[in-house]
């Protein structure tokens, strides 16, 4: 095969995403027939000069029923994070609580302010997956 006819050949399979850097996410799936809304909880130690936490919170993630967003795109770090979601009268909560604003955020851990609530969110352990995708279901 000739350099130019290999170099071509390359480039296609790179296009592909069979050559190149692995990308790693946390996505989630809405299983049911309501719309819902997710929040995302994840290790970041830039928090830690911001707020002392070295988590970050994230969220709200609008899934139409049978949608799927990803949540978390840089490789997981950790294999525990956490999350939250509701919608239609259904709410998946845990025992991890956390102030969460009711409009849009990014935020470290320790950050609040008036415009939120306290909610309870679940642990995800995600096995030390490279993907990993979460559906929620009714």
């Amino acid at each position: 095969m000739s350099t130019r006819k290999l170099a071509m050949a390359f480039a296609v399979a790179a296009g592909l995403g069979f050559a190149g850097p692995a990308h790693a996410w946390v996505q989630f799936c809405n299983g049911t027939s309501v719309t819902i809304w997710t929040a995302y909880s994840w290790r970041d130690t830039g928090c830690i000069p911001e707020d002392g936490s070295s988590w970050r919170k994230a969220g709200w993630w609008e899934l139409a029923p049978g949608q799927c967003k990803i949540v978390y795109g840089p490789a997981i770090s950790n294999s525990i994070s956490y999350y939250y979601a509701e919608g239609g009268g259904l709410v998946w909560a845990g025992p991890y609580f956390t102030c969460t604003p009711w409009s849009a955020f990014d935020w470290c851990d320790n950050t609040c302010n008036t415009n939120s609530r306290n909610l309870g969110y679940r642990e995800l352990n995600t096995g030390g997956a490279q993907n990993y995708t979460l559906t929620f279901n009714p």
